[in-house]
């Protein structure tokens, strides 16, 4: 099983964060195999980190729940306020081999759908995909949430590579999910790849 995973940055915990950093990229590196994706998601404009954001496979929540626990940014107190949900990749893409452009840029947007929404979503599907058609060489990832223990469609999280903030604004400007009143929040976000898994890294 696939899941979503928000952890959230402590206020001014830039210094912990220094302290840190070390055992967290050696404890992520542990789970290289089972990580589609991993790294910091931002600002719009790239400039400051909230948290990390990663999609990655466990047996079950429990062990998902116990990576969370484990995770050192979190014990040293850096980061804090943890969201775990269920997902379903709908591309076959991880950090390895996904379609990344060098000179791009990376954004994450993670959609909540409203409360009994399904039959919304539904007629939106036909939309939706053929946009998803129309733009498919910009998704580095994509795939819904899915209520805990169940393959009921509760959102959608993507990552996109775009040469800047403009492109991404337009994309989901232009999105059928997004312009049909599908979803309740939407969490917009600058996403960069994280430090053991930047392909491009100088």
């Amino acid at each position: 099983m696939y899941y979503a995973i928000k952890l959230f940055d402590v206020e001014n915990s830039g210094p912990l964060r220094d302290q840190y950093r070390q055992p967290h990229l050696d404890y992520l590196k542990q789970f290289d195999d089972q990580t589609l994706f991993a790294g910091p998601f931002l600002t719009t404009d790239l400039a400051t980190e909230l948290g990390s954001y990663r999609l990655i496979e466990f047996p079950d929540r429990k062990a998902a729940e116990e990576h969370v626990a484990n995770e050192p940014y979190l014990i040293g107190g850096a980061q804090k306020g943890a969201e775990i949900y269920d997902w379903s990749p709908s591309v076959p893409y991880n950090w390895r081999d996904c379609p990344r452009k060098e000179g791009n840029v990376q954004y994450l947007i993670e959609a909540i759908d409203k409360p009994d929404s399904a039959e919304l979503r539904d007629s939106l599907r036909a939309e939706h995909e053929a946009f998803q058609k129309s733009v498919e060489d910009i998704y580095i990832t994509r795939g819904p949430l899915l209520e805990q223990g169940s393959t009921q469609q509760i959102g959608s999280v993507m990552i996109i590579d775009v040469p800047d903030l403009e492109a991404a604004v337009d994309f989901w400007e232009n999105e059928p999910f997004n312009t049909g009143g599908l979803f309740e929040k939407v969490g917009f976000y600058g996403w960069r790849f994280g430090r053991v898994m930047d392909r491009f890294k100088s």
